[in-house]
């Protein structure tokens, strides 16, 4: 029995696999086209989402025992960054995560001097 071929040529497939990694800005294409701002943005965004993943990795794990104080300021700059990052595309979306992002961060501060 031969090979069945889909429906999809070649270039439709790369077309389709390019447009998928452009949602998660991994495409050299997607990248070229970016302001260098919008390049500093999403590489502190990967930043702050690697560091929280990696401390809540060690608080399941129980190799690190930290609390909340590290995880709410790294939540809210990420946030932030989210809300900069949506600003040109939707600026409603963007604004109540602005709002969300200024409270994690003003809780989290309050926190710390409080304690």
């Amino acid at each position: 029995m031969g090979k069945v071929r889909g429906s999809w040529s070649k270039k439709q497939t790369d077309e389709k696999v390019l447009s998928v990694l452009s949602n998660g800005s991994w495409s050299k294409k997607q990248w070229s086209k970016k302001q260098t701002d919008e390049k500093v943005l999403s590489v502190l965004s990967n930043i702050c989402s690697i560091s929280i993943i990696i401390f809540a990795c060690t608080q399941i794990l129980g190799i690190w025992k930290i609390e909340t104080n590290v995880f709410e300021p790294l939540v809210g700059v990420s946030m932030l960054i989210q809300a900069i990052q949506n600003w040109k595309k939707n600026k409603e979306v963007a604004k109540v995560s602005l709002f969300a992002a200024i409270l994690a961060l003003g809780v989290s501060i309050f926190k710390f001097v409080i304690k």
